[in-house]
């Protein structure tokens, strides 16, 4: 099993809107990089009546993983740990998608960030978003290209409600949807190895229908009478 500790870690509030439309399509927010803490609201959606119409705002998490030493793998996981907020209610949903903050390369996010994401381009499905705990997303094809493929795996955290775009706010009332994030805790890309060892057919068999040649696993030989 492979592990890879993230390389930068941070969340982006968009700017307010008067409309829930606006709120979806910000440009800019307030960006808070390389975060240590706990954050409740990491990942939310807020809706407040006021006056005059009502203020929506939405905050996305950005995550960047140095990919350099990963060429292979399966089985690709992003895992975190949750606090507060968070919730079994499908408004809590989380998806995984691409994006381009911090220039792409793992720099510092700025304000503009904010809609540096790729909506055209989820890594994950939509993902139930527990209160507290180990949270575990499991990462698509997609992600496991860009991942082997690149140097760097840019991954944001949206609600579901943000992928979609709806045209309707969730909520009816004055409230948010709110995910917590422990950022002082690891957020890890855990995936299962590449195979290796010896990986050539022994008697007609393939590689893959053998674990052990006289009791050693096909994983600690290297030459069987000298051939590689």
């Amino acid at each position: 099993m492979g592990t890879l500790a993230s390389n930068r870690k941070g969340y982006i509030v968009g700017a307010s809107g008067s409309s829930y439309e606006e709120a979806l399509t910000a440009t800019t927010g307030t960006a808070a990089d390389s975060q240590t803490g706990s954050v409740g609201t990491a990942i939310q959606y807020f809706f407040s009546t006021g006056r005059g119409g009502g203020t929506f705002r939405f905050t996305r998490t950005f995550l960047h993983f140095d990919t350099s030493g990963v060429s292979g793998g399966s089985s690709f996981q992003l895992q975190l740990t949750s606090t507060a907020g968070g919730s079994s209610d499908s408004n809590h949903n989380v998806v995984a998608v691409r994006h381009t903050a911090g220039e792409g390369t793992g720099g510092e996010l700025a304000n503009a960030d904010f809609d540096n994401i790729d909506r055209n381009t989820a890594y994950s499905s939509a993902t139930a978003y527990g209160s507290s705990g180990t949270q575990t997303i499991s990462l698509n094809a997609a992600a496991a290209t860009a991942i082997t493929g690149t140097s760097h795996f840019n991954v944001a955290l949206i609600l579901e409600h943000d992928l979609n775009q709806e045209e309707e706010s969730p909520l009816e009332e004055s409230g948010n949807i709110s995910n917590g994030i422990a950022f002082g805790s690891a957020i890890n890309l855990t995936y299962t190895d590449p195979a290796s060892g010896y990986t050539h057919k022994v008697n007609a068999v393939a590689a893959a229908s053998i674990g052990k040649v006289n009791t050693v696993a096909t994983a600690n030989i290297g030459k069987i009478n000298t051939v590689d």
